[in-house]
Protein backbone atom coordinates (compact mmCIF):
# COMPACT_ATOMS: atom_id res chain seq x y z
CA UNK A 1 0.00 0.00 0.00
CA UNK A 2 1.35 3.37 -1.03
CA UNK A 3 -0.09 6.47 0.50
CA UNK A 4 -1.10 9.65 -1.09
CA UNK A 5 -2.61 12.95 -1.50
CA UNK A 6 -4.34 14.48 -4.61
CA UNK A 7 -5.46 17.94 -4.97
CA UNK A 8 -5.93 19.89 -7.83
CA UNK A 9 -7.23 23.81 -9.03
CA UNK A 10 -5.52 25.72 -6.38
CA UNK A 11 -5.30 28.33 -8.68
CA UNK A 12 -2.56 30.57 -6.76
CA UNK A 13 -2.78 34.40 -6.75
CA UNK A 14 -6.40 34.56 -8.36
CA UNK A 15 -8.36 37.86 -8.70
CA UNK A 16 -11.43 37.83 -6.64
CA UNK A 17 -14.87 39.58 -6.60
CA UNK A 18 -15.76 40.50 -3.75
CA UNK A 19 -15.81 44.12 -3.01
CA UNK A 20 -13.66 44.85 -0.32
CA UNK A 21 -9.90 44.84 -1.66
CA UNK A 22 -8.67 43.94 2.49
CA UNK A 23 -11.28 41.00 1.97
CA UNK A 24 -9.56 39.68 -1.21
CA UNK A 25 -6.27 40.29 0.10
CA UNK A 26 -7.55 37.69 3.19
CA UNK A 27 -8.59 35.47 0.38
CA UNK A 28 -5.01 35.19 -1.08
CA UNK A 29 -3.60 34.51 2.12
CA UNK A 30 -6.30 31.79 3.30
CA UNK A 31 -5.48 30.03 0.27
CA UNK A 32 -1.49 29.85 0.69
CA UNK A 33 -2.80 29.03 4.47
CA UNK A 34 -5.23 26.19 3.19
CA UNK A 35 -2.06 24.35 0.78
CA UNK A 36 0.14 24.36 4.05
CA UNK A 37 -2.15 22.70 6.10
CA UNK A 38 -2.39 20.15 3.22
CA UNK A 39 1.08 19.71 3.19
CA UNK A 40 1.65 19.80 6.98
CA UNK A 41 -1.12 16.77 6.71
CA UNK A 42 0.69 14.85 4.26
CA UNK A 43 3.37 14.91 6.69
CA UNK A 44 1.30 14.10 9.93
CA UNK A 45 -0.50 10.77 7.17
CA UNK A 46 2.75 9.67 6.26
CA UNK A 47 2.08 9.92 2.25
CA UNK A 48 4.86 9.33 -0.11
CA UNK A 49 3.53 10.52 -2.72
CA UNK A 50 1.42 13.95 -3.60
CA UNK A 51 -0.11 14.68 -6.76
CA UNK A 52 -0.80 18.44 -7.86
CA UNK A 53 -3.28 17.70 -11.25
CA UNK A 54 -2.78 20.99 -13.03
CA UNK A 55 -3.73 24.81 -12.08
CA UNK A 56 -1.91 25.29 -9.37
CA UNK A 57 -0.98 28.96 -10.62
CA UNK A 58 -4.05 31.13 -11.88
CA UNK A 59 -1.83 32.16 -14.89
CA UNK A 60 1.50 32.63 -15.69
CA UNK A 61 2.26 35.48 -13.73
CA UNK A 62 2.64 34.64 -9.44
CA UNK A 63 3.85 36.46 -6.39
CA UNK A 64 7.32 35.93 -4.95
CA UNK A 65 5.98 35.24 -1.67
CA UNK A 66 3.46 32.64 -3.67
CA UNK A 67 6.34 31.08 -4.90
CA UNK A 68 8.69 31.00 -2.09
CA UNK A 69 5.55 29.47 -0.16
CA UNK A 70 4.96 26.62 -2.63
CA UNK A 71 8.87 25.69 -2.82
CA UNK A 72 9.28 25.77 0.63
CA UNK A 73 6.80 24.00 1.92
CA UNK A 74 7.21 21.10 -0.58
CA UNK A 75 11.26 21.16 0.31
CA UNK A 76 10.12 20.87 4.11
CA UNK A 77 8.87 17.27 3.24
CA UNK A 78 11.89 15.75 1.43
CA UNK A 79 10.21 12.25 2.34
CA UNK A 80 7.37 12.65 -0.30
CA UNK A 81 7.46 12.55 -3.72
CA UNK A 82 5.42 15.48 -5.26
CA UNK A 83 4.27 15.19 -8.87
CA UNK A 84 3.03 18.14 -10.88
CA UNK A 85 1.02 18.40 -13.89
CA UNK A 86 0.04 21.54 -15.43
CA UNK A 87 -3.08 22.79 -16.40
CA UNK A 88 -4.53 24.93 -19.09
CA UNK A 89 -4.43 28.00 -16.37
CA UNK A 90 -1.16 27.38 -15.96
CA UNK A 91 0.75 25.87 -18.88
CA UNK A 92 4.40 24.77 -19.17
CA UNK A 93 6.01 27.07 -21.24
CA UNK A 94 9.27 29.39 -21.52
CA UNK A 95 7.51 31.81 -19.32
CA UNK A 96 5.95 29.94 -16.58
CA UNK A 97 6.68 30.08 -13.22
CA UNK A 98 7.17 25.68 -13.68
CA UNK A 99 9.77 27.34 -15.71
CA UNK A 100 11.61 30.08 -13.96
CA UNK A 101 11.10 29.14 -10.27
CA UNK A 102 14.15 27.06 -8.58
CA UNK A 103 11.99 23.74 -7.20
CA UNK A 104 13.18 21.35 -4.86
CA UNK A 105 14.44 18.05 -5.82
CA UNK A 106 11.49 16.16 -4.51
CA UNK A 107 9.20 17.53 -6.99
CA UNK A 108 9.07 16.58 -10.56
CA UNK A 109 7.00 18.72 -12.87
CA UNK A 110 5.47 17.13 -16.10
CA UNK A 111 6.51 19.55 -19.10
CA UNK A 112 5.03 17.65 -22.09
CA UNK A 113 1.67 17.15 -24.14
CA UNK A 114 3.49 13.08 -24.71
CA UNK A 115 2.38 10.41 -21.88
CA UNK A 116 5.64 10.51 -19.37
CA UNK A 117 6.95 7.77 -16.76
CA UNK A 118 8.71 8.45 -13.33
CA UNK A 119 9.56 4.82 -11.43
CA UNK A 120 9.69 4.71 -7.78
CA UNK A 121 11.49 1.49 -6.85
CA UNK A 122 11.17 1.62 -3.57
CA UNK A 123 7.34 2.26 -3.70
CA UNK A 124 6.66 -0.37 -6.17
CA UNK A 125 5.17 2.19 -8.15
CA UNK A 126 5.10 4.02 -11.62
CA UNK A 127 3.37 7.82 -11.94
CA UNK A 128 2.86 8.70 -15.34
CA UNK A 129 1.54 11.98 -15.96
CA UNK A 130 1.51 14.88 -18.74
CA UNK A 131 1.21 18.99 -18.97
CA UNK A 132 -0.82 21.58 -21.06
CA UNK A 133 2.17 23.45 -22.82
CA UNK A 134 -0.43 26.04 -24.12
CA UNK A 135 -4.18 27.04 -22.92
CA UNK A 136 -5.84 24.22 -24.61
CA UNK A 137 -5.25 20.56 -25.23
CA UNK A 138 -7.16 19.40 -28.19
CA UNK A 139 -6.63 15.54 -27.53
CA UNK A 140 -6.17 13.00 -24.26
CA UNK A 141 -2.57 12.02 -24.06
CA UNK A 142 -3.42 8.41 -22.00
CA UNK A 143 -5.77 7.74 -24.67
CA UNK A 144 -5.36 4.01 -25.47
CA UNK A 145 -2.61 4.17 -23.30
CA UNK A 146 -1.73 1.36 -21.07
CA UNK A 147 1.16 1.03 -18.28
CA UNK A 148 4.77 -0.84 -18.94
CA UNK A 149 4.55 -2.78 -15.92
CA UNK A 150 1.77 -4.21 -14.82
CA UNK A 151 2.98 -5.70 -11.72
CA UNK A 152 3.84 -1.93 -10.34
CA UNK A 153 1.27 0.41 -8.56
CA UNK A 154 0.64 2.26 -11.34
CA UNK A 155 -0.88 6.02 -10.67
CA UNK A 156 -1.13 8.81 -13.39
CA UNK A 157 -1.68 12.34 -13.13
CA UNK A 158 -3.25 14.54 -15.91
CA UNK A 159 -5.24 17.81 -16.31
CA UNK A 160 -8.22 16.80 -18.42
CA UNK A 161 -12.23 17.74 -18.94
CA UNK A 162 -14.79 14.98 -18.80
CA UNK A 163 -17.62 17.30 -19.29
CA UNK A 164 -17.96 17.60 -22.85
CA UNK A 165 -16.47 14.91 -25.65
CA UNK A 166 -15.27 18.16 -27.59
CA UNK A 167 -13.77 19.96 -24.84
CA UNK A 168 -10.60 22.42 -25.26
CA UNK A 169 -9.22 21.36 -22.30
CA UNK A 170 -7.92 17.67 -22.80
CA UNK A 171 -11.14 15.76 -23.50
CA UNK A 172 -11.91 12.53 -21.63
CA UNK A 173 -14.29 9.70 -21.76
CA UNK A 174 -15.10 7.03 -19.07
CA UNK A 175 -13.57 4.66 -21.83
CA UNK A 176 -10.70 6.11 -21.91
CA UNK A 177 -10.36 5.72 -18.10
CA UNK A 178 -11.95 1.83 -18.39
CA UNK A 179 -9.55 0.35 -20.77
CA UNK A 180 -6.64 2.62 -19.77
CA UNK A 181 -5.31 -0.20 -16.97
CA UNK A 182 -4.06 2.03 -14.44
CA UNK A 183 -4.56 1.27 -10.47
CA UNK A 184 -5.40 5.14 -9.89
CA UNK A 185 -5.87 8.04 -12.43
CA UNK A 186 -6.04 11.63 -10.35
CA UNK A 187 -7.79 14.37 -12.10
CA UNK A 188 -8.01 17.89 -12.30
CA UNK A 189 -9.87 20.60 -13.81
CA UNK A 190 -13.69 20.28 -12.94
CA UNK A 191 -13.94 22.13 -9.79
CA UNK A 192 -16.66 20.19 -7.82
CA UNK A 193 -15.08 17.11 -5.93
CA UNK A 194 -17.31 14.03 -7.04
CA UNK A 195 -15.00 11.22 -4.76
CA UNK A 196 -14.09 8.41 -5.96
CA UNK A 197 -15.46 7.05 -8.84
CA UNK A 198 -14.48 3.36 -10.95
CA UNK A 199 -14.88 2.12 -14.79
CA UNK A 200 -13.46 -0.85 -15.57
CA UNK A 201 -10.97 -2.12 -12.87
CA UNK A 202 -9.17 2.17 -12.74
CA UNK A 203 -10.45 4.19 -10.19
CA UNK A 204 -10.38 7.98 -10.30
CA UNK A 205 -11.40 11.05 -9.25
CA UNK A 206 -11.48 14.70 -9.38
CA UNK A 207 -10.74 16.23 -5.69
CA UNK A 208 -12.23 19.85 -6.75
CA UNK A 209 -10.55 23.21 -6.17
CA UNK A 210 -9.09 23.27 -2.72
CA UNK A 211 -10.82 26.74 -1.89
CA UNK A 212 -13.49 28.22 -3.54
CA UNK A 213 -12.60 31.50 -5.40
CA UNK A 214 -16.47 32.90 -5.72
CA UNK A 215 -20.02 32.33 -5.20
CA UNK A 216 -19.80 29.72 -8.39
CA UNK A 217 -17.72 27.34 -5.90
CA UNK A 218 -20.51 27.04 -3.11
CA UNK A 219 -19.29 24.70 0.26
CA UNK A 220 -15.77 23.84 1.74
CA UNK A 221 -13.04 22.65 -0.62
CA UNK A 222 -10.82 20.21 0.26
CA UNK A 223 -8.29 17.29 -1.62
CA UNK A 224 -8.18 13.82 -1.71
CA UNK A 225 -6.10 11.02 0.59
CA UNK A 226 -5.65 7.74 1.18
CA UNK A 227 -3.95 4.76 0.43
CA UNK A 228 -3.50 2.87 -3.01
CA UNK A 229 -2.31 -0.94 -3.93
CA UNK A 230 -3.00 -3.15 -6.82
CA UNK A 231 -6.88 -3.72 -6.76
CA UNK A 232 -7.31 -1.10 -3.67
CA UNK A 233 -8.45 1.99 -3.73
CA UNK A 234 -9.25 3.61 -0.55
CA UNK A 235 -8.93 7.53 -0.92
CA UNK A 236 -11.07 10.18 0.91
CA UNK A 237 -12.35 13.78 0.92
CA UNK A 238 -11.01 16.12 3.44
CA UNK A 239 -11.72 19.53 3.81
CA UNK A 240 -8.81 21.80 3.78
CA UNK A 241 -10.41 25.61 3.02
CA UNK A 242 -10.14 28.15 5.52
CA UNK A 243 -13.72 29.70 4.22
CA UNK A 244 -16.93 28.69 2.12
CA UNK A 245 -19.46 30.88 -0.34
CA UNK A 246 -22.92 30.05 0.41
CA UNK A 247 -25.92 31.83 -1.97
CA UNK A 248 -28.97 31.53 0.22
CA UNK A 249 -32.50 32.29 -1.25
CA UNK A 250 -34.90 34.25 0.63
CA UNK A 251 -38.82 34.92 -0.20
CA UNK A 252 -40.13 38.10 1.06
CA UNK A 253 -43.72 37.69 -1.22
CA UNK A 254 -45.56 37.79 2.21
CA UNK A 255 -43.74 40.28 4.40
CA UNK A 256 -44.62 43.70 4.37
CA UNK A 257 -41.48 45.11 6.86
CA UNK A 258 -37.48 45.92 6.11
CA UNK A 259 -37.60 44.30 10.19
CA UNK A 260 -39.29 41.11 8.67
CA UNK A 261 -37.08 40.58 6.23
CA UNK A 262 -34.14 40.89 8.57
CA UNK A 263 -35.59 38.49 10.87
CA UNK A 264 -36.30 35.67 7.69
CA UNK A 265 -32.71 36.08 6.79
CA UNK A 266 -31.42 35.51 10.37
CA UNK A 267 -33.51 32.88 10.46
CA UNK A 268 -32.27 31.20 7.23
CA UNK A 269 -28.38 32.00 8.25
CA UNK A 270 -28.41 31.15 11.92
CA UNK A 271 -26.86 27.60 10.83
CA UNK A 272 -24.08 29.68 9.07
CA UNK A 273 -20.56 31.18 11.36
CA UNK A 274 -17.59 33.53 10.22
CA UNK A 275 -16.07 31.27 7.85
CA UNK A 276 -18.76 32.21 5.53
CA UNK A 277 -18.92 34.39 2.38
CA UNK A 278 -22.61 34.38 1.83
CA UNK A 279 -25.53 36.25 -0.48
CA UNK A 280 -28.49 36.62 0.42
CA UNK A 281 -30.98 36.60 -2.98
CA UNK A 282 -34.08 38.05 -1.88
CA UNK A 283 -37.24 36.72 -4.29
CA UNK A 284 -40.69 36.83 -4.37
CA UNK A 285 -43.34 39.54 -5.52
CA UNK A 286 -43.07 42.45 -3.59
CA UNK A 287 -46.38 43.68 -2.29
CA UNK A 288 -47.87 47.33 -3.23
CA UNK A 289 -45.66 50.34 -1.48
CA UNK A 290 -43.57 48.08 -0.06
CA UNK A 291 -40.05 49.02 -0.50
CA UNK A 292 -36.46 48.70 1.57
CA UNK A 293 -32.83 49.21 1.21
CA UNK A 294 -30.72 45.93 0.54
CA UNK A 295 -27.46 47.67 2.23
CA UNK A 296 -29.27 48.24 5.14
CA UNK A 297 -30.02 45.12 5.13
CA UNK A 298 -26.47 43.78 5.41
CA UNK A 299 -25.42 46.23 7.81
CA UNK A 300 -27.56 43.95 10.07
CA UNK A 301 -24.94 40.86 10.27
CA UNK A 302 -21.53 41.37 11.19
CA UNK A 303 -21.31 37.41 12.00
CA UNK A 304 -19.87 36.43 8.51
CA UNK A 305 -16.27 36.95 6.33
CA UNK A 306 -19.01 38.74 3.81
CA UNK A 307 -21.98 39.51 3.32
CA UNK A 308 -23.77 40.68 0.31
CA UNK A 309 -27.96 40.96 -0.28
CA UNK A 310 -29.10 41.05 -3.67
CA UNK A 311 -32.63 42.34 -4.35
CA UNK A 312 -34.21 39.78 -6.69
CA UNK A 313 -37.86 40.61 -6.37
CA UNK A 314 -40.24 41.62 -8.71
CA UNK A 315 -42.84 44.38 -8.46
CA UNK A 316 -46.56 43.73 -8.17
CA UNK A 317 -47.85 44.28 -11.52
CA UNK A 318 -51.44 44.96 -12.35
CA UNK A 319 -50.91 43.75 -16.41
CA UNK A 320 -54.65 44.79 -16.93
CA UNK A 321 -54.68 48.18 -15.18
CA UNK A 322 -51.05 49.11 -16.79
CA UNK A 323 -51.65 48.49 -19.99
CA UNK A 324 -53.92 51.15 -20.36
CA UNK A 325 -52.83 53.74 -17.82
CA UNK A 326 -51.68 56.51 -19.76
CA UNK A 327 -49.40 57.52 -17.61
CA UNK A 328 -45.39 57.11 -17.90
CA UNK A 329 -45.78 54.29 -15.73
CA UNK A 330 -47.83 52.69 -18.57
CA UNK A 331 -46.04 53.32 -21.10
CA UNK A 332 -42.80 52.10 -19.35
CA UNK A 333 -44.50 48.96 -18.51
CA UNK A 334 -45.64 48.20 -22.20
CA UNK A 335 -42.41 49.11 -23.55
CA UNK A 336 -40.80 46.04 -21.41
CA UNK A 337 -44.14 43.66 -21.26
CA UNK A 338 -42.71 41.96 -24.64
CA UNK A 339 -39.47 40.88 -22.82
CA UNK A 340 -40.76 40.16 -19.54
CA UNK A 341 -43.01 37.52 -21.60
CA UNK A 342 -39.62 36.55 -23.66
CA UNK A 343 -38.38 32.80 -24.17
CA UNK A 344 -34.69 34.38 -23.64
CA UNK A 345 -33.83 33.97 -19.96
CA UNK A 346 -31.30 36.71 -19.99
CA UNK A 347 -33.69 39.04 -21.54
CA UNK A 348 -36.70 38.38 -18.97
CA UNK A 349 -33.95 38.97 -15.85
CA UNK A 350 -32.73 42.34 -17.87
CA UNK A 351 -36.63 43.53 -18.71
CA UNK A 352 -37.53 42.12 -15.07
CA UNK A 353 -34.20 44.79 -13.45
CA UNK A 354 -35.56 47.36 -15.58
CA UNK A 355 -38.97 47.16 -14.30
CA UNK A 356 -38.02 47.00 -10.91
CA UNK A 357 -35.99 50.12 -10.97
CA UNK A 358 -38.28 52.03 -13.27
CA UNK A 359 -40.87 51.44 -10.48
CA UNK A 360 -38.55 52.65 -7.95
CA UNK A 361 -37.53 55.58 -9.50
CA UNK A 362 -41.29 56.41 -10.20
CA UNK A 363 -41.98 56.85 -6.57
CA UNK A 364 -38.71 58.56 -6.06
CA UNK A 365 -36.31 55.78 -4.35
CA UNK A 366 -32.48 56.70 -4.97
CA UNK A 367 -32.13 53.29 -7.61
CA UNK A 368 -28.69 53.32 -6.35
CA UNK A 369 -29.85 51.87 -3.25
CA UNK A 370 -31.34 48.65 -5.63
Amino acid sequence: MVKIIHCADVHFDSPFALNDPRNAELRRTEFRSAFTSLVMYAKNYGAKIFLIAGDLFDDEYISKDTANLISREIASYPDCRFFVSPGDSDPYHIKSPYKQMKWPENVHIFKSNDLMKIEIPELNTDVYGYAFTADNLQVNPFSNKKPQNQDRINILVGHGDMSASDSQFCPITAADIGRSGFDYIALGHLHDGKGVLKVGGTNFAYPGCLEGRGFHEPGYRGAMYGEIDKGVCELKARRFSKRRYETIEVDISQLVTENQIIEAVRLATANLGDDTALRIELTGILRPGFIFNPHSIEEKFKGFNFIEVKNKTTPYIDANTLRYDKTVKGIFFRKLESRLNSQDIKEREEARLALQYGFNAFIGLNIIDF
